[in-house]
């Protein structure tokens, strides 16, 4: 019996920001378009909204709340601050890269922006937050 595998896919880089209208203005003159609509997720406490260019998705994401947790990112100076990826068994990718030294950081959670589609955000032993989304 072969051992089920993981699957992961690129989906998009995580941007933190003040304003959605200062980034998307900043990113369109990149040479970036909007994909979809702005959302907003109570569960996490942001609002957001995903761009393109070419090959490339980023998710422009400012805190809804004096709670969001994305305030103490912008506290922290950072900006990119997640990659995300698609899993097929996001239980079992939780489990082999806490494996290999991860730990969860948000616990798995539906997502409006994904239809209710569960998500998790980790940490890797290189301190980098990676997002997955159950596919």
């Amino acid at each position: 019996m072969q051992a089920e595998t993981n699957e992961f896919t690129f989906h998009h880089i995580g941007l933190a920001c003040h304003s959605l209208a200062a980034e998307i203005e900043a990113h369109e003159s990149l040479g970036y378009v909007i994909e979809g609509t702005p959302f907003h997720d109570p569960l996490q406490r942001i609002n957001g909204i995903f761009m393109v260019n070419g090959p490339i998705r980023i998710e422009l994401i400012e805190p809804a709340g004096e709670y969001s947790p994305v305030r103490n990112i912008l506290t922290k100076g950072l900006k990119m601050y997640h990659q995300c990826f698609e899993c097929t068994n996001i239980h079992k990718a939780i489990s082999d890269l806490e494996a290999q030294g991860a730990r969860v950081i948000v616990s798995p959670t539906p997502a409006v922006v994904f239809n209710g589609r569960t998500i998790t955000f980790l940490m890797l032993r290189t301190l980098l937050i990676v997002e997955l989304i159950q596919v």
